[in-house]
């Protein structure tokens, strides 16, 4: 469903190749300022690509953010028409950060490293299961977890055939790297889904991966600051890297033991490791250097 903003109605296209085909056309004669589109778990990949190789301006949203846009404005109904419109009006007032494609290379890789962290929660049921099942059940889980391991370590060798194509790739991926804790599948997803490293400043970055801590305060009250939203791929291997890193990286391990022995939950302490790990690896690619555990320690 498509509504532009001062009109009542909506028109409706086929989320097909031909059907982005005839939306492309129309935008082009409407010659919009901005089109917004919600994500929808993928099903909006196709209409955003169509767009923007289309040379429309285009910007990708979260239906949360929008949803909670449409209950400010007091509109309460959901409908696709009501959608549409909700979506023209919150376009005009947030005016949200344009869409910027990957290249085919870089949306490959994309796809690839989803398809391992899905491998990987299978993996992590069947060895759960294996733990629960009755005996004559355990050799089919672990027929199943044999394939998966297998299947991911190919995935892996795919990870680094695909980095190895893009020199810039590599060279950035070898930079990430020189920080311990960090290793390939941490350094192929900062690359694929953060290519915004680098680039902001330690607040901006913090915010963009959700690890900017939120203020919960009203009048003397000081509520608990929790951490969220932002891309939570980027946050999951930030985590499996600091968990390494609190152990084997003097900088994170010394943070680390300071923030618990000033009595903060290991929890809390932790969070605020992949902060630091995630502003030194910003630093890290902002200034091109290698990780230096002298001036950081």
């Amino acid at each position: 469903d498509v509504a532009v903003l001062g009109q009542r109605r909506a028109k409706q296209y086929a989320n097909s190749g031909a059907g982005i085909t005839e939306l492309g056309k129309a935008m082009r004669r409407l010659a919009p300022e901005l089109i917004v589109v919600e994500a929808t778990g993928g099903y909006e990949r196709g209409v955003l690509q169509g767009l923007y190789e289309a040379g429309l301006p285009v910007a990708r949203v979260s239906a949360n953010r929008v949803r909670q846009y449409a209950r400010a404005r007091g509109l309460l109904a959901k409908t696709d028409r009501l959608d549409a419109m909700n979506l023209a009006d919150f376009g005009e007032h947030v005016q949200p950060r344009l869409y910027e494609a990957k290249s085919e290379l870089g949306q490959r890789l994309t796809a690839v490293l989803v398809r391992r962290r899905q491998l990987g929660e299978m993996l992590k049921a069947e060895k759960n299961r294996l733990r629960t099942v009755h005996p004559e059940l355990g050799s089919s889980i672990e027929t199943v977890i044999d394939c998966l391991v297998e299947e991911i370590r190919r995935l892996d060798q795919e990870v680094r055939a695909l980095l190895d194509q893009d020199p810039e790739w590599s060279k950035k991926e070898q930079l990430l790297q020189s920080a311990k804790a960090v290793g390939p599948v941490t350094a192929a997803t900062l690359l694929a889904e953060l290519p915004e490293l680098g680039s902001l400043d330690r607040k901006q970055i913090a915010a963009l991966v959700g690890l900017a801590p939120i203020n919960r305060d009203s009048g003397k009250k000081r509520g608990y600051r929790k951490t969220g939203m932002g891309r939570s791929a980027v946050r999951g291997v930030l985590y499996m890297a600091t968990l390494t890193g609190i152990r084997y990286n003097p900088v994170l391990r010394k943070q680390y033991l300071q923030l618990v022995a000033r009595g903060k939950e290991k929890k809390v302490a932790l969070v605020a490791c992949m902060r630091k790990l995630l502003t030194i690896l910003n630093a890290m690619m902002r200034d091109q250097q290698p990780f230096r555990y002298s001036s950081m320690a």
